[in-house]
């Protein structure tokens, strides 16, 4: 609140100024984007991921595959001591199956050995336990040494060893004049597990080397790889609005990359061409938009410099004529926007019978021959249709001399528009310009002759996305005709290959 005070002199009280707010609070500066971390940058990285993926892949792989090793050794291990120890007992049942109990029991290792064939014969003796059991031994008369369950070890030997893992254990029957005697040998593991350990041992060692050595070689290979990629990547961060003709480079390769590189480049060139003929597009429109303002703003300023001396009711007439002339231009502009961004209006079935009469009415200062007109019914917007109808005949009456013909009928799948002018026509090497944007020929540049130049561009795009065609001919009277080809209500794209006359490329 301010503070009254009295003037010395006694004049009337004045209020102090009041005390100045306090500055509005400024608004936090939002914190700056930190820089990712390593690890956010590794975990987006095609190459990081890649790395990652081809060592889990290489490692499950190798690990299961180091499993299966292992235990193939070992079963072949195992499978080749029991094959040996077969082929022991196979021998000793010869020399015992005799039946000459107990002379030749105990046959000697030298004997065994003698018998057997192999180079690891006599590791199998030292490493192997032999030993019987059976009813048969009792009848012996001789009693050979038994063990406290009955068994009767061969060779001299004792009991089993008690401290190893575990055995590999084969037992034949052999059946006597005495009955029935198993022979049993008996091999301790120990050989069999310390030769798992050491292969154990090399794949717990080597198997990381392996999974690294595949990473690092991914990660190599990737990178270079990858490395097109990030020249790409460098490139288009560095193009703006201003700098559109710079193209990535292409790698030797010719590989997808090169591939995706020379897509990319063929995208920056019709971005450049978009953006060039956006630019002109502006350009040229600012321009037309200028001349019906400048004109209106002309004829106000001229008649409200002397009032009394102008024709109010002319100087209506022609702001209105230029008026109309504005809104005509900004409607193609519209419309011309709307077709570039892909939106259609709702579709119907159209009689272009309807259309065109109306427009051909509009007509004045001209003769109009409508009498070629008939019924064409076709598949689309009757209001674009209707500005193509429209900008045809204002074109052909601006450059007729004295009449405008109009024919439409159907030609087999096509309905086809012609409407065509007895001017001076249109020289065949500007056919393909004059549907271009704002485009004009020399003859057609004043303004009470030509237009803005977009008529005939909207008119082609209309068409086009109609999924017909126009063109130009000679017309019989000398001047231009303009063709319209649209397919018919009834015709199925692709049951017909008959094109409309002019329709061919070149």
């Amino acid at each position: 609140m301010g503070t009254r005070v009295a003037d010395p002199a006694g004049a009337t009280p004045t209020a102090l100024p009041q005390d100045p707010p306090e500055p509005p609070e400024l608004p936090q500066s939002p914190e700056s984007p930190r820089a990712p971390s390593l690890a956010s940058r590794l975990g987006k990285s095609v190459r990081w991921r890649l790395t990652l993926i081809v060592i889990a892949v290489v490692g499950v792989a190798l690990l299961l595959g180091a499993l299966m090793l292992v235990r193939w050794v070992e079963a072949t291990l195992e499978n080749d001591v029991r094959q040996r120890s077969e082929a022991a007992l196979d021998e000793m049942a010869a020399v015992l199956g005799t039946g000459r109990f107990p002379s030749e029991l105990l046959v000697s290792e030298n004997e065994l050995e003698r018998r057997l064939t192999g180079d690891d014969v006599g590791a199998l003796l030292n490493e192997t336990y032999f030993y019987m059991d059976g009813d048969a031994l009792q009848e012996l008369e001789a009693r050979p040494i038994r063990d406290q369950y009955g068994r009767i070890f061969l060779f001299g030997r004792g009991g089993l060893p008690a401290d190893t893992a575990g055995y590999v254990e084969v037992t034949l029957d052999l059946v006597s004049n005495l009955g029935v005697v198993q022979i049993h040998a008996v091999t301790p593991r120990d050989s069999i597990d310390r030769s798992v350990r050491a292969l154990t041992g090399a794949l717990v060692l080597g198997l990381p080397l392996l999974v690294l050595a595949a990473g690092a070689m991914t990660w190599v290979v990737a990178g270079r790889t990858l490395a097109p990629v990030a020249g790409m990547t460098r490139r288009v961060r560095e193009l703006s609005a201003t700098n559109l003709d710079a193209r990535v480079p292409v790698p030797p390769s010719g590989d997808e990359i090169a591939e995706l590189a020379e897509t990319m480049n063929a995208m920056l060139e019709r971005l450049e061409k978009a953006a060039t003929a956006q630019l002109q597009f502006v350009s040229d429109a600012s321009h037309e938009l200028r001349s019906p303002v400048a004109s209106i703003r002309a004829q106000l300023e001229t008649a409200l410099a002397y009032p009394d001396e102008v024709d109010w009711p002319q100087v209506a007439e022609v702001v209105l004529a230029e008026d109309d002339r504005l809104d005509h231009l900004v409607g193609n502009l519209l419309a011309m926007a709307r077709l570039d961004e892909g939106r259609k209006g709702p579709r119907s079935e159209i009689d272009l019978e309807d259309l065109v009469v109306p427009q051909a009415r509009r007509i004045t200062g001209k003769a109009v021959d409508i009498s070629g007109v008939s019924a064409g019914r076709v598949w689309g917007n009757a209001s674009e249709l209707t500005s193509v109808i429209r900008n045809l005949t204002d074109n052909a009456a601006r450059h007729a001399r004295s009449t405008v013909r109009i024919s439409l009928r159907d030609e087999g799948p096509w309905v086809v528009l012609r409407v065509a002018d007895d001017g001076v026509g249109v020289d065949p090497a500007e056919r393909d310009r004059i549907f271009e944007r704002f485009a004009r020929l020399e003859e057609g540049r004043q303004r009470d002759r030509g237009g803005a130049g977009l008529g005939l561009a909207l008119s082609n795009r209309v068409v086009e996305a109609h999924g017909g065609r126009i063109h130009v001919e000679d017309a019989p009277d000398g001047g231009a005709v303009f063709v319209v080809s649209l397919p018919s209500a009834g015709w199925v794209p692709g049951a017909d290959s008959w094109a409309p006359s002019g329709s061919a490329d070149g």
